[in-house]
């Protein structure tokens, strides 16, 4: 199966923390914070990040996931689903507030950051994992582009091959994001002025992607 190049990769976090990347100028995996203070707000399953935490990367720079930094490979993941639909506890905020990261894989190689991805969810016992680019044609990609991605009778691993992850070593520079996507005009208009409070920073471009969101 061929892919995309450049190939995307996009994040997504809380409004709420970009002021915080943008002081450290950087994006860290758990376990590579910065204990500078600032508070992280997490937007995650606290069950599945004490899986992820636990979990051994068997390849790569070895490790656990959460020496990692995640990015999907295509956006309306699963995960944003569950924030949207109140499945995740301690979150109500709906999909308003999470803001898209956009970024390549070739940015990320340029930028010299380890990594390794995968072709499923992380957690998941048959994920196979990769650090070898030749390997990208293992990731489904249509799937992981696709809108509608339940399992069905005649595919019971949709869901999990729509999570497949590229996972960064420790961190990665903040001037690797090539775009924000988010919800609506108010909220960009909400990026856009925390992007100003940082004059010396790298800028992305702020672009409304309706269709990077569920109905």
């Amino acid at each position: 199966m061929t892919y995309p190049v450049p190939t995307p990769i996009y994040r997504i976090i809380h409004i709420g923390n970009l002021p915080i990347l943008l002081r450290r100028r950087a994006i860290h995996a758990p376990n590579s914070t910065p204990q500078d203070g600032l508070v992280y707000r997490t937007i995650h399953n606290a069950a599945v990040q004490a899986n992820r935490r636990a979990a051994i990367v068997a390849c790569g720079s070895g490790g656990t996931v959460h020496d990692y930094l995640p990015f999907y490979f295509g956006p309306l993941s699963v995960m944003l689903l569950n924030l949207k639909t109140g499945r995740v506890p301690g979150y109500n905020e709906g999909q308003e507030p999470l803001i898209y990261l956009k970024s390549t894989v070739q940015a990320a190689v340029q930028a010299n950051c380890e990594f390794v991805f995968t072709d499923g969810h992380g957690l998941a016992s048959f994920t196979m994992w990769y650090d070898d680019l030749s390997q990208l044609s293992e990731v489904d990609w249509p799937l992981v582009n696709a809108r509608y991605w339940s399992d069905r009778p005649e595919d019971n691993d949709r869901q999990r091959r729509k999570q497949a992850e590229f996972l960064i070593h420790g961190h990665c520079s903040w001037s690797i994001i090539e775009e924000i996507g988010v919800l609506n005009p108010d909220v960009k208009k909400r990026v856009e002025e925390t992007l100003a409070e940082f004059p010396g920073c790298h800028k992305p471009n702020v672009t409304v992607r309706r269709d990077w969101y569920y109905n």
